[in-house]
C-alpha cells in the first residue's frame, strides 16, 4: 500500500506478493485479469522500470498459478512455512527481473534492496496467503452446505410416504414435498405461502398449535412427537404421526420442519385385526387351514361343535375332523378340492358325524385366502350348527302343509301338488285321478262314542290310504272325516280302468274292521272320481267334480265308487261288459272270418286276407276296431288270434279239394303279442300239421312294429316258419320302422304298400313318391308288391304305371263272407290259373 520510489520510473512494492497469491487462490481467471490490469497500470506509470515491473507482475501471477497446479495434484501444500517459502521464491525471481534495469536504475534498486526487505516482502507474502485460504475454505465450505441442503430438500421432496413441511416461526409454509400433496390434498403451489392454521389445522387445534409452535422457536426445542387428526383439503380428517425437528440457516430466522406418516391405513388394519380377533371367537365354528387343508388354528366355537379339544384337531386334516357321511353326501371332499379350484368361496349345507350326538346339520363355508396375484396361503373353514333351524323349519313346514291329526298334507300342500300334477299332465300328455273320499255315517260315530274316538278311527283311516297308493301319489285330509287322494301318470287310454282299480282297493282296505279302543268298528265309504288330462280343468273346479262324484255315490247308496263324468261311467261301464262278453263270443264260437280280395294286374283273384268278425248275439256284427283293442289289452289277442289262424287252415285244406280253388292262398295278420309267444312257430307248424293245410298257400301278415323289439328272435322264427313253405308280408310298409338293413335279414317275400299312401297318391306329391319308393324298393329286394286300399281306377293305374302288380280294395270287393266270396270266385275269369 506504500510504494518505494528508488528511482524515476522505478518503483519497489508488494506487488510480486500480491500477484503471487492471486494466482495461488484466485485461479487463471483471475490471475489474467489482475496481471492485465497491474500491468497496464504500471505502464500507465510509465518510467524506466515499467517493463520490468510489468514482467514482475505476469511472472508472479504465474509461479501462483503453478503453485496452485502443484497443490491440486497434492505436490505441496498451502501450510505456512510453505507459504513462506513461495512468498521468498517470489522475491528471488524479482530481483532476478531487477538486473534486467538499465545501469543506474539497477544500481540504487539493489542499494534500496536489504535481507530485511526481502524477509518483509516473503512474510507480507504469507499473512496474504493465510488470509486468503481462510477465505477459500470458507466459501468452500459454504458451498458444500449449499449443495448438502439442495440434496436434502430434493431427497424430501421426492421420498414417498412421508409427508415432509417447512415452516416460518408465524406459521408461513415455506417448504412442500410431494407426499405432502397425497396426504393432504394441497399442491406445492397451492401451499406454499399459506399458514399451517389454514392448511391442515383443524379450527379446535389452532390456539394449541400456535402456542405450541411459539414455545417451540423461543427455546430452540422441537414439538414432540405424536399422534395428530389433522385435516385435509377436502374437509376429512387424516391420522397421522408427526415429528418436528427445527432448523436455523446461517443469516435467515429459524425454520421448523414437520415429518407426517398418514396413519390411516394402519388404523384400518388395526381395526381389521380387532374386528376378525373377535369374529374368531364369535359363536360359529371358525378353523384356518393351509393350502392342503391341514388345520393350523381353531376357535372354541369349533372346539365345542365337533365335541373335540384343540390339541386333538390342530395338525390334522380337515377330512378326519370334520367326518361327512359317504353314504349321504359321497366323495365330499374330493368335490369340495375341485370347486375350491374354480372359486374362491364353497358353502354348502351337509350332515357331520359326532360319536354322542350321530349327525349334525351344519352350514359349511370355505373361504381361500391369498395375495393378490399369488397362490393360496390358507382357507378359513366356518361350521355354524343348523340344527335349531332345521328343527323350526320342519315344525313350520309340519304346521303349514300336513294336517296335526293324521300327518297327512293338507289343503294347501295338496293344491301346490295338484298344480304340480297339471303341469306334468299338460307337458308329458298323461293322465291324472282326483278321488273324494267320505266316510259314511262318521258323525254318528263321534255323536255315540266321541271325538276322541273319531279322531282314532280318522288316522287309521289315513294309514290305510297311504298303503294303497304309490309313494308318488297324495293322499290329504281336507278336514271332518273328508279325505282326497291324486293320482298322477296314468296313461290316457286305461286312466279310467286304473282309477277304479284304485278306488276298489281303497273300498276294501277301508272297509275292513277298525280296532277303536274296546271295539271293532266298521266303516265304509264313498267315493267320488274325476279324471283330468293337462291344464284345462282348474284344480278348484277338479275337487268340486270329485266331490259331486262322491254325493253321487251317498246318493247311489254309499259304499260305493261314482266317476264324475256320466259317459266316462258309461265308456268303463261297456269295457268291463265288452271284456266279458269278448270271453263269452271266444267260448260260444262267436268270431268268424271275412274274406278280402287279393288280384293281379289282370283283375284276377289270386288269394285272399281273412278278416276276423264278430257276430255278437246282441249287437250283431262288431267291426274289429271295436274289440281288436281290448283284445290286445287284456290278451285274449291269443286265443282270438289261434281262432283265426286255424279257420284259415281250414279253408285251405277245403279249397285243396276243390281244383279251381286250390292254388288261392289266404294271408292272416298276425299281432306282435302273438308272435312273442315263445311257442308261436311250433304252435303254428303243429296247427297246419293238426289240419292238413298246405303251408306253401298261408301268408302271415307281420307290422313293422314287430320288428322295434329282439329283432333277433323275430328272424329266427320266420326262417323257421319259412322253412316250412309259409310266406310272410309286410303290412302297412312305410308307416313306422322303416329300415333298409332289417328288410335285406328279413325272410320276406312281399310288402305290403298302406292304404294311407294309396288313398292320395294321385293329389299328394309326397304319398306319390313314397309309394314309388316303396315299389321301386321291393323289386330291388326281389320281394312282390301288393297296395290295399285301392278304391278307384285312376289308382289302379297309377300304381300299375310304376310297377306294382297285385292289389287289394273296394275297387275290386268289399270283405266278404265265406259264401259271398265263393260266389265272386264262380265268376267268369274270376280267379287267376293256377301257377
Amino acid at each position: 500500500m506504500s510504494p518505494v520510489t528508488v528511482a524515476p520510473g522505478v518503483i519497489l512494492d508488494a506487488r510480486s506478493a500480491v500477484m503471487g497469491m492471486t494466482g495461488l487462490f484466485g485461479g487463471p481467471l483471475v490471475a489474467l485479469i489482475s496481471a492485465l490490469i497491474g500491468s497496464g497500470f504500471r505502464f500507465w506509470i510509465g518510467g524506466v522500470g515499467a517493463l520490468v515491473g510489468a514482467l514482475v507482475i505476469l511472472a508472479s501471477a504465474a509461479l501462483g498459478l503453478l503453485y496452485r497446479r502443484a497443490n491440486e495434484r497434492r505436490l505441496v501444500s498451502t501450510r505456512a512455512v510453505q507459504l513462506l517459502c513461495f512468498g521468498v521464491l517470489l522475491q528471488l525471481a524479482e530481483l532476478l527481473f531487477f538486473t534486467l534495469l538499465p545501469g543506474e536504475a539497477q544500481s540504487k534498486m539493489f542499494e534500496a534492496i536489504d535481507l530485511f526487505r526481502i524477509a518483509s516482502m516473503a512474510a507480507i507474502a504469507l499473512g496474504l496467503g493465510v488470509l486468503l485460504k481462510d477465505g477459500v475454505l470458507r466459501q468452500e465450505v459454504n458451498e458444500a452446505l449449499k449443495e448438502s441442503e439442495a440434496r436434502f430438500r430434493n431427497l424430501l421432496q421426492d421420498i414417498p410416504g412421508v409427508s415432509v413441511q417447512g415452516y416460518s416461526p408465524d406459521g408461513t409454509t415455506i417448504y412442500w414435498n410431494n407426499a405432502s400433496q397425497t396426504v393432504y390434498g394441497y399442491s406445492r403451489e397451492e401451499a406454499i405461502g399459506k399458514n399451517l392454521l389454514d392448511l391442515i389445522i383443524p379450527p379446535e387445534m389452532h390456539e394449541g398449535v400456535r402456542q405450541a409452535m411459539t414455545a417451540s422457536f423461543q427455546n430452540n426445542i422441537p414439538i414432540p412427537a405424536g399422534e395428530l387428526p389433522l385435516r385435509r383439503k377436502d374437509g376429512s380428517t387424516v391420522p397421522v404421526f408427526s415429528s418436528h425437528a427445527l432448523v436455523r440457516p446461517r443469516g435467515g430466522p429459524p425454520e421448523m420442519f414437520c415429518i407426517d406418516i398418514d396413519l390411516t391405513e394402519r388404523h384400518r388394519a388395526q381395526e381389521e385385526l380387532r374386528v376378525a380377533a373377535t369374529a374368531f371367537e364369535a359363536q360359529d365354528g371358525i378353523a384356518i387351514t393351509d393350502p392342503k387343508l391341514t388345520i393350523l388354528r381353531v376357535n372354541k366355537a369349533f372346539t365345542d361343535l365337533l365335541g373335540q379339544p384343540a390339541e386333538a384337531m390342530v395338525g390334522k386334516a380337515l377330512n378326519d375332523v370334520i367326518l361327512i357321511s359317504e353314504q349321504l353326501i359321497p366323495n365330499f371332499y374330493a368335490t369340495l378340492d375341485l370347486a375350491l379350484q374354480d372359486q374362491v368361496r364353497w358353502t354348502g349345507e351337509i350332515e357331520l358325524e359326532r360319536a354322542d350326538k350321530g349327525l349334525i346339520p351344519v352350514y359349511v363355508g370355505v373361504t381361500s385366502v391369498s395375495a393378490e396375484g399369488a397362490e393360496v396361503s390358507h382357507f378359513v373353514v366356518t361350521v355354524k350348527d343348523i340344527s335349531q333351524r332345521k328343527e323350526a323349519e320342519a315344525q313350520i313346514r309340519q304346521l303349514a302343509f300336513f294336517d296335526s291329526l293324521t300327518d297327512l298334507p293338507n289343503r294347501r300342500l295338496l293344491m301346490d301338488r295338484l298344480t304340480r300334477a297339471l303341469v306334468s299332465s299338460e307337458r308329458n300328455q298323461t293322465s291324472g285321478a282326483i278321488f273324494f273320499i267320505d266316510l259314511d255315517h262318521f258323525k254318528t260315530l263321534n255323536d255315540t262314542l266321541g271325538h276322541e274316538k273319531g279322531d282314532e278311527l280318522l288316522q287309521q283311516v289315513g294309514d290305510r290310504l297311504l298303503k294303497c297308493v304309490r309313494e308318488t301319489d297324495t293322499v290329504a285330509r281336507l278336514g271332518g272325516d273328508e279325505f282326497v287322494l291324486m293320482l298322477e301318470g296314468l296313461d290316457g287310454r286305461n286312466a279310467a280302468a286304473d282309477a277304479r282299480s284304485v278306488g276298489c282297493k281303497i273300498m276294501s282296505a277301508l272297509g275292513e274292521t277298525y280296532p277303536v279302543g274296546n271295539l271293532d268298528y266298521h266303516s265304509t265309504p264313498s267315493i267320488g272320481v274325476a279324471l283330468f288330462r293337462g291344464a284345462e280343468v282348474p284344480m278348484e273346479e277338479l275337487l268340486k267334480q270329485a266331490d259331486v262324484a262322491m254325493y253321487q255315490a251317498k246318493a247311489a247308496g254309499r259304499n260305493t265308487l261314482q266317476f264324475f263324468d256320466p259317459a266316462m261311467q258309461a265308456a268303463i261301464n261297456e269295457r268291463a261288459t265288452l271284456e266279458n262278453d269278448l270271453r263269452l263270443g271266444l267260448e260260444g264260437n262267436q268270431f268268424t272270418l271275412f274274406y278280402q280280395s287279393q288280384v293281379n294286374a289282370m283283375g284276377q283273384i289270386c288269394g285272399a286276407e281273412a278278416l276276423v268278425r264278430w257276430n255278437h248275439p246282441a249287437r250283431g256284427m262288431v267291426s274289429p276296431a271295436h274289440f281288436i283293442p281290448l283284445a290286445e289289452e287284456t290278451g285274449l289277442i291269443l286265443p282270438l288270434g289261434a281262432v283265426v289262424l286255424k279257420q284259415a287252415c281250414l279253408q285251405l285244406v277245403d279249397w285243396a279239394k276243390r281244383p279251381s280253388c286250390a292254388h288261392l292262398f289266404i294271408a292272416v295278420n298276425v299281432s306282435a303279442r302273438e308272435f312273442k309267444e315263445k311257442d308261436f312257430a311250433q304252435n303254428v307248424l303243429s296247427l297246419i300239421e293238426k289240419t292238413g293245410a298246405n303251408p306253401c298257400r298261408l301268408k302271415l301278415e307281420l307290422t313293422e312294429s314287430m320288428l322295434a323289439a329282439n329283432l333277433d328272435d323275430v328272424i329266427v322264427k320266420m326262417n323257421r316258419l319259412r322253412q316250412s313253405g309259409l310266406q310272410f308280408s309286410l303290412d302297412d310298409f312305410g308307416t313306422c320302422y322303416s329300415s333298409l338293413s332289417y328288410l335285406k335279414m328279413l325272410p320276406l317275400s312281399q310288402l305290403k304298400i298302406d292304404q294311407s299312401f294309396v288313398r292320395d297318391v294321385l293329389t299328394d306329391p309326397n304319398d306319390a313318391v313314397i309309394a314309388k319308393t316303396i315299389i321301386t324298393l321291393g323289386h330291388s329286394l326281389g320281394l312282390k308288391v301288393i297296395a290295399e286300399g285301392v278304391e278307384t281306377k285312376p289308382q289302379r293305374a297309377f300304381l300299375a304305371q310304376h310297377g306294382c302288380l297285385d292289389y287289394q280294395g273296394y275297387l275290386f270287393s268289399r270283405p266278404l263272407s265265406i259264401d259271398a266270396f265263393e260266389k265272386l270266385l264262380g265268376t267268369k275269369d274270376a280267379v287267376a290259373p293256377a301257377s
